[in-house]
């Protein structure tokens, strides 16, 4: 019987391909950022998709109302996940850590239900 090799279906999400030599591969292990269960990276996921949705539209592809500039910080409590949404700007070009007449402390609080739920906090930052 022969062998067929099969390309891989395309990921979701995935971008092009990158020359491999462009790949800073880790020589060793990998450093983490973090380490989180499946669910919390979901509700996280989902935190920062709903904060992302509240931007202005027509400050849609500026960095100041991208992901770029968010940060989440998660925590679970009696089965749920919560999610805290920062606004970073100081994150983007052209702004640095002293930011002035931008709202750099903004932040929206989120609930995630065991089911996978989500609320938002009732409060306008």
């Amino acid at each position: 019987m022969e062998s067929q090799a099969q390309a891989a279906p395309p990921d979701a999400g995935i971008s092009a391909p990158v020359a491999e030599a462009a790949i800073p591969w880790p020589k060793q292990d990998l450093t983490p950022l973090a380490t989180l269960e499946g669910p919390a990276i979901q509700a996280a996921h989902a935190a920062l998709e709903e904060a992302l949705k509240r931007f202005p539209k027509e400050s849609a592809g500026k960095c100041a109302f991208s992901a770029q500039a968010l940060e989440v910080v998660i925590g679970q409590e009696a089965g749920w996940y919560f999610a805290r949404v920062n606004r970073r700007v100081d994150r983007c070009p052209g702004f640095g850590p002293g930011v002035t007449g931008l709202e750099t402390d903004w932040f929206e609080l989120y609930a995630i239900s065991p089911e996978g739920e989500i609320t938002r906090y009732p409060y306008q930052p």
